[in-house]
């Protein structure tokens, strides 16, 4: 089987953006390989909030590859990781990219914000100096065991410094060798294009439907970028479902009219693999095995 590292690389290289929605759990993963979704990403606002805490580094590297590798563990599909700023200085950055690799990870993106980092949508976000940005880059590309894990830069100037600072940074981020950038919080297609007119390794756009517009994968495409994460509608739609759900129970004392919005134990099941591990058992069992 191919490195799932060169999987993403390919996906990168297409003519077409490669759309990738963002998941906190196995579960998630699971849905996004049956929905037919080339690739799955680790989302680390989504980790956090399904621990009930807000993304603003609280949760550990051991927290966070964990998560990883129960992703990795559930699903046929290469996994794309927030590595957040990678948890510490140069040998904190090491140990997470070994991290990440050993769980089965396709690739990561390090950020370029102050630890404690804060999530890219929140305001009261700093940034290290962009050479400090550069050896975390260095750092983690000197650490990984293969060519093929895939490490990505990423700058959170736009919100704090401007476009022009992201151009500066996008630059810095490819010269130090990331296998490709992303640009947070731009908001009209001009933003985009600048970018990608900066560098010549891909560009990945992170979504924020409920925060910032929303560009369609031609637009993007005609922007120059290579893929797009989806990062937070699965765990959005999943708190938005839930709380109707609740809410309806609380005030009807029945579930009733929630019926056709749930999937089906059956469905369920057979998404984590019951039948399949039936299947395995039954020949477990045939004579002469």
């Amino acid at each position: 089987m191919p490195h799932p590292g060169s999987v993403v690389r390919d996906l990168l290289n297409r003519d077409v953006v490669t759309p990738v929605p963002g998941c906190h759990d196995a579960l998630g993963a699971l849905l996004i390989e049956q929905a037919g979704f080339p690739a799955v990403y680790m989302s680390g606002f989504s980790v956090a909030a399904s621990y009930g805490k807000p993304d603003v580094g609280i949760l550990t590297l051991t927290e966070m590859v964990g998560r990883a590798a129960q992703i990795a563990g559930a699903t046929r599909l290469p996994v794309i990781a927030d590595a957040d700023t990678g948890h510490g200085g140069a040998a904190n950055i090491a140990e997470c990219v070994r991290g990440f690799e050993r769980a089965g990870i396709a690739a990561i993106h390090l950020e370029d914000q102050v630890m404690p980092k804060r999530c890219g949508a929140l305001p009261g976000k700093a940034l290290v100096p962009v050479e400090e940005m550069a050896l975390r880059l260095k750092t983690a590309r000197k650490a990984r065991g293969s060519d093929d894990f895939l490490v990505f830069g990423r700058t959170d100037a736009m919100t704090v410094h401007g476009l022009e600072e992201c151009i500066r940074r996008a630059r810095a981020m490819e010269a130090a060798g990331a296998d490709a950038v992303l640009v947070p919080s731009l908001t009209t297609a001009e933003e985009l294009s600048a970018i990608t007119d900066a560098v010549s390794v891909p560009v990945i756009h992170l979504m924020a439907e409920t925060v910032r517009p929303v560009f369609s994968l031609d637009e993007l495409r005609r922007c120059g970028y290579a893929m797009a994460i989806y990062a937070l509608p699965l765990i959005q739609v999943s708190a938005a479902a839930q709380s109707a759900l609740l809410k309806e129970l609380l005030e009807t004392g029945t579930t009733a009219g929630q019926l056709e919005r749930m999937t089906p134990f059956s469905a369920l099941n057979s998404l984590v693999g019951v039948e399949a591990l039936a299947a395995f058992e039954r020949d477990l069992a045939e004579p002469g095995e």
